[in-house]
């Protein structure tokens, strides 16, 4: 195994660990010797890695997003690879997201720590912004074989985004007697597919 597979499994030990605890406890409270000690590495040993924590933060989101897209792509492989327009194919994509990552409790607790130093971190903000379009470019992609105009399939792709993170917010924050997350994510899907066909260039002719 060589020099940077080692530094690279370090490294995601030592975020995976600052996931776990940021799940006990908000950022400003958890200290460096908090996450060596959750990674089970030596607090020297961490700094070798990483400056500070603010650093292991910023490699934390670079890896959650490099993560969630991974699993992305070898869901896509057991479709063989196809992207198509079709409603299967969009119905299965909203039920990948929201299964694998909208509903994912404990990510969204994390993120709704990172929103909070976002509003004040810029380093942080940047990253998560930049997270973000990465995330947008690839709803441009799937969404795009069925909406022929690019500003419409980007606008719809924002809009999806807001819509996971903000249903990933009130999963966390509402009672289930109140929200009735089933439901919405249904009736968004049904809209979301609607409005995609309404702009099909080949249906619209």
């Amino acid at each position: 195994m060589g020099r940077k597979s080692v530094e690279q499994e370090r490294k995601v030990q030592i975020v995976q660990a600052l996931h776990r605890c940021l799940l006990k406890k908000p950022f400003n409270e958890t200290s460096v010797k908090d996450i060596a000690a959750e990674a089970g590495v030596n607090h020297g040993a961490l700094h070798y890695y990483f400056k500070n924590k603010e650093e292991v933060l910023l490699f934390y989101i670079d890896y959650v997003i490099t993560l969630y897209k991974s699993e992305y792509n070898d869901w896509l492989a057991t479709r063989d690879g196809a992207i198509t327009g079709d409603r299967k194919f969009l119905s299965d994509i909203f039920s990948f997201m929201t299964d694998r990552i909208t509903l994912n409790k404990n990510l969204s607790k994390v993120f709704i720590e990172i929103w909070g130093i976002a509003s004040y971190n810029k380093k942080v903000r940047v990253k998560l912004q930049k997270a973000y379009h990465e995330l947008i470019n690839v709803v441009n992609v799937i969404i795009g074989y069925k909406i022929g105009d690019s500003e419409v399939t980007n606008r719809m792709s924002q809009a999806l985004i807001a819509y996971f993170e903000g249903m990933s917010l009130f999963s966390v924050i509402m009672q289930p007697k109140d929200f009735h997350t089933a439901d919405i994510l249904s009736w968004v899907e049904d809209w979301g597919i609607e409005m995609m066909q309404r702009h099909d260039p080949i249906n619209s002719k």
